[in-house]
């Protein structure tokens, strides 16, 4: 290793080493500013080790993925300080990355005889389906008609990977299969990636979707031989051919559409929206083969899609959707989703799994204890669903119920009563410790925060949302007494009722933290 210079370049396997990140090869404060690659991997042990043991002046993470499909949130590894940000409808407009020509080409395999469950299709009975000579001369047909110099298909399974590469090899084109892990025979992925990239492959089939290393600026061609399973999924394989590359003018994408689920999504996909957050808008559908495609794109469909859209349309209603999306989401975490996760990891907007209450929405998809149950036909169970919706202008109400939820023992737990001082405790810490949360202290009334002690936080407290809470809608909960100086949560709860409510409250917490600050400082416009 170089350790000295005005520059120093490390790959992060190598420095996120337990035997580098020490005082023999680098000091915590030895670099002024540091920039992070593939920041969406900082919740990975190699990159936090990095991203933990140095303190540089200022730290920059550079990601094309912020939304994980883990569900880890890589915002809260940089207090939800994203200074910059451009979507895919302007990175096209900029010339950044190449427009597309897209074709919908109409697939007749029936998905409606694959088994689904747990907001996946069966997997094998998935693969027979996409595995036919049928299929696969119909992709080779397509992709002799439009075929560019260099091309990618996306696969569901390896088997299929490894099938599409055999057909086009039988049928003259050079093909290779290209996966993780490569059977003895099967040619080594970095030397398919180069070969590719030479001109001397002309197809690769691929199941990587995520993988850094299947990156070929000069591709020029993807064909889609999968169910889109999500927005992330689709825009992440499109991605992957919009890099630019001299004498490239476009990509070409060739989309093999069936009456999967959620086929009837993707030309509000093409549109650079997100069809869960829209799909319940009845007219949102009624103009769907007329969305404005993205700069310099253009979009075809096969007219057959066009009818098969529209009656998928018609049997889709957002309630089934809900369900799979949270059963998808329940077998990507290997447990049931908290109202947190949905909000990181769901296509969906949380409020619509709010409308009644989460523990509603969990009775209706038949995923509630019986102790929940319980809660749910309690006065605690109102005061859960009421707590989900509270109005907040400001982020105040968020330390308060902070303090009332002790974290310190192996599960949460609830104090029904605090004082004032643990209150403005609560809040000196909130805000003096995260640059995020300090944005909600930036008016008149607050002026010189930052040279405030307890005193000053339990004085804001007090006036604000111990006031609100104590004497507004939410009164019915909460009191304060001011001879005492206590802040009480009126409910009357046995041992078992509170630690439940403990849980699902520090959840609640944690949601509305994360969903107030990024509507209101990253979402929207400033």
């Amino acid at each position: 290793l170089e350790t000295e210079g005005n520059l120093v370049f490390a790959g992060v396997q190598t420095l996120g080493k337990p035997e580098h990140l020490n005082s023999r090869w680098f000091a915590p404060d030895h670099f002024d500013y540091i920039v992070i690659d593939e920041f969406h991997h900082v919740a990975a042990e190699s990159y936090r080790n990095v991203f933990e043991y140095f303190q540089p002046k200022f730290m920059l993470g550079l990601t094309a993925t912020p939304f994980r499909m883990d569900q880890k949130d890589i915002f809260s590894f940089c207090d939800d300080n994203v200074i910059y940000e451009v979507g895919l409808r302007e990175a096209i407009g900029r010339d950044l990355l190449v427009p597309f020509r897209y074709y919908g080409i109409y697939d007749d395999t029936d998905y409606s005889v694959i088994g689904y469950s747990g907001g996946r299709y069966n997997a094998s009975q998935l693969e027979r389906a996409l595995m036919t000579g049928n299929r696969a001369s119909l992709v080779l047909d397509k992709y002799l008609q439009f075929r560019g110099s260099r091309a990618m298909g996306f696969c569901s399974t390896i088997r299929q990977a490894r099938y599409m590469a055999e057909h086009f090899r039988k049928n003259g084109i050079r093909a290779e299969a290209v996966y993780s892990q490569p059977d003895e025979g099967d040619m080594d992925r970095g030397q398919a990636l180069r070969e590719l990239a030479e001109g001397r492959l002309e197809i690769i089939f691929t199941v990587d979707l995520f993988n850094e290393g299947v990156d070929v600026p000069s591709l020029d061609t993807v064909l889609f031989l999968r169910p889109t399973e999500s927005h992330t999924v689709f825009l992440q394989q499109l991605g992957r051919g919009l890099r630019k590359y001299p004498g490239k003018r476009y990509l070409q994408v060739l989309d093999f559409i069936g009456n999967f689920r959620r086929a009837h999504h993707i030309p509000l996909l093409l549109s650079g929206a997100n069809p869960m957050e829209v799909a319940e808008a009845r007219e949102a559908y009624g103009r769907i083969t007329d969305l404005e495609p993205l700069p310099g794109c253009t979009v075809q469909f096969d007219f057959r899609l066009i009818d098969l859209f529209d009656e998928m349309r018609r049997n889709d209603p957002l309630s089934r959707r809900m369900k799979e999306e949270y059963f998808r989401l329940k077998g990507e975490l290997g447990r049931r989703p908290l109202r947190f996760d949905l909000l990181e990891g769901s296509d969906i907007a949380v409020r619509h799994f709010l409308k009644e209450g989460y523990l509603t929405f969990l009775r209706e998809a038949g995923e509630l204890t019986g102790e929940e149950g319980a809660l749910l036909e309690t006065e605690s169970g109102e005061f859960l669903k009421k707590l989900e919706k509270t109005s907040m202008t400001r982020s105040y109400k968020i330390p308060v119920l902070m303090a009332l939820v002790d974290i310190s023992g192996p599960f949460p737990d609830l104090k029904t009563r605090v004082t004032a001082e643990e209150i403005g405790r609560s809040f000196q810490e909130f805000y003096t410790g995260s640059r995020l949360h300090q944005k909600d202290l930036s008016d008149k009334s607050n002026r010189n925060w930052e040279k405030w002690g307890l005193e000053e936080f339990k004085r804001l407290a007090l006036k604000n949302p111990v006031h609100f809470l104590s004497s507004g809608a939410m009164s019915r909960y909460f009191s304060y007494d001011p001879g005492r100086e206590e802040f009480s949560l009126n409910l009357d709860l046995a041992g078992r009722e509170r630690q439940l409510l403990a849980a699902h409250l520090e959840d609640i917490i944690r949601y509305r933290n994360r969903d107030y600050f990024r509507r209101k400082y990253y979402e929207s416009p400033q």
